[in-house]
C-alpha cells in the first residue's frame, strides 16, 4: 500500500505550518462525463492534524482541454462550491501552472490538456469531515460543452489508491506556482513603450530554463495579454505585454497578477504596470 510523504508545499497551501505526516491516500468514486471523469482524492491524517491535504482530479477524454482561472480569448474557468462540505472551514482550491493553446476561433487560451489536479486547501474543525464539491466547469474539444456536477469525499466510504495514483497529491503540490512578496528580490524591470493606444510594456524577468518552455499569464481588471517571449540574456527572460484598461478606469489597470515560468518552476507575484517609466 502506497504512502504519501507531503513536501513543505502541499503545506504552504494550507496557510499553516507544521509536521504532518500523511497516511494512505484516498479517493472518492469517479464521476463520469463522456469527455471527462472527476474525483476527490486526501491524505488520511492523524485527527489532530487540522488541515487538509486534498485534490480535485480531472480526467479528460483525448482531444479535449480544460481551463484555468481566467480562461484566456475564449472559455470558461471552472467554479468550485464547498458549500456543502462539513466538519471544515476555509475551503480553497488552487490553481497550478496553466498551458497556452489554440482556441480554435483564431485566439489563445489557458488551460490544461490529458488531465489536471487541482489542490484544494482546508482546516478540519473536528474529527469528522465530509468534502462535498459542486463543480461547474467546460471542456473543450472540436466544441465546447459546460459540464456540472457533485462529487463528495467521505473517508469512511472512500477507496485507498496504490502505486503511481497515490502520489497524486505530492505531484498536485508541485504544479502549484510559488508565491512571491511584491517586492521580493530580483523585481521585475518594467518599462513603458513611448505612448501608444493601446499601450505596451516590456517585463525583464528573472528565469531559468529553455525559453521555448516559457509562459506568462497577466490578469487584471481590464484586458492585457503576452504578445512576445525572448531570453534576455544569461537568466532571464523579455515579455511585451499589451492590453486595454477597464472602462471608468481612466486608463489604469490597478494591481496585476502575473503567473510565469515553466511546469515546475513558475512564479506568481503581484506587478504595477501604471506607474513604469518611459525610456528616454
Amino acid at each position: 500500500m502506497k504512502h504519501v510523504t507531503l513536501p513543505a508545499l502541499a503545506l504552504t497551501i494550507t496557510g499553516l505550518c507544521g509536521p504532518a505526516s500523511a497516511q494512505d491516500v484516498l479517493a472518492s468514486p469517479w464521476l463520469d462525463f463522456r469527455e471527462a471523469r472527476v474525483r476527490l482524492v486526501a491524505a488520511q491524517l492523524d485527527p489532530k492534524i487540522r488541515p487538509l491535504v486534498a485534490a480535485l482530479e480531472i480526467q479528460l477524454a483525448d482531444g479535449f482541454k480544460t481551463y484555468w482561472r481566467t480562461a484566456g480569448d475564449s472559455g470558461v474557468p471552472p467554479m468550485f462550491d464547498f458549500t456543502q462540505s462539513t466538519g471544515m472551514e476555509a475551503i480553497e482550491a488552487r490553481y497550478p501552472f496553466p498551458s497556452v493553446f489554440d482556441d480554435g476561433a483564431g485566439g489563445k487560451a489557458w488551460g490544461y490538456k490529458h488531465a489536471v489536479a487541482f489542490p484544494i486547501a482546508g482546516r478540519r474543525i473536528d474529527g469528522a469531515f465530509m468534502l462535498h464539491l459542486k463543480l461547474d466547469f467546460a471542456v473543450c474539444g472540436t466544441m465546447c460543452i459546460p459540464l456540472s456536477g457533485e462529487v463528495q469525499f467521505d473517508p469512511a466510504k472512500a477507496e485507498r489508491l496504490s502505486g503511481k495514483d497515490a502520489d497524486i497529491l505530492d505531484r498536485a503540490a508541485l504544479t502549484l506556482p510559488t508565491e512571491l512578496a511584491a517586492d521580493a528580490a530580483p523585481t521585475p524591470e518594467i518599462t513603458r513603450q513611448q505612448p501608444a493606444d493601446p499601450p505596451v510594456w516590456a517585463l525583464r524577468l528573472p528565469y531559468h530554463g529553455a525559453i521555448g518552455e516559457f509562459a506568462a499569464f497577466p490578469e487584471a481588471k481590464g484586458f492585457l495579454e503576452v504578445t512576445g517571449v525572448a531570453a534576455d540574456g544569461p537568466g532571464f527572460a523579455k515579455i511585451t505585454i499589451t492590453g486595454q484598461a477597464a472602462p471608468g478606469s481612466g486608463g489604469l489597470f490597478g494591481p496585476v497578477r502575473l503567473t510565469y515560468g515553466r511546469p515546475g518552476a513558475a512564479y506568481e507575484r503581484m506587478i504595477d504596470l501604471d506607474v513604469a517609466r518611459t525610456p528616454p
